[in-house]
């Protein structure tokens, strides 16, 4: 068990992050599509940053229960094939995050992802080797 101690905290991290994350976007839509409308005024109309937003919504909702079922996963037959998937997929997200990032120029928030998508690798590398 405590072999796999260490990616078991890896997706505890993310699946806060993520699960956060997209509470935030279902409980409070109006402040952020306010936000998301403000930052991305310039660049894209009102509906394409309403299905930005579903989109990412939706993967952080897939990602943080593949997160679940990875731990389960894990504590029951230690078996990280879904550690490994949720993994990838949270680098995917973080790079579909980078993108729109680097649209508006703003590099402080983009470099902030970066740690998010070191988070994964390391954590997809880990579960590689083990």
């Amino acid at each position: 068990m405590f072999t796999y101690s260490g990616i078991i905290l890896i997706l505890a991290f993310l699946l806060v992050t993520y699960l956060m994350s997209a509470y935030e976007k279902m409980f409070d839509w109006g402040k952020t599509f306010e936000d998301y409308c403000l930052m991305y005024k310039d660049v894209f109309n009102p509906i394409v940053v309403r299905l930005s937003i579903i989109i990412i919504l939706s993967i952080e909702i897939t990602l943080s229960t593949l997160i679940g079922i990875a731990v389960y996963d894990i504590i029951s037959v230690q078996s990280l094939l879904y550690a490994q998937y949720a993994f990838v997929l949270s680098g995917f997200l973080i790079i579909i995050l980078l993108v729109g990032l680097r649209i508006v120029k703003d590099y402080s928030g983009s470099s902030g992802l970066g740690i998010y998508l070191i988070i994964s690798m390391i954590g997809l590398f880990w579960s590689q080797y083990i």
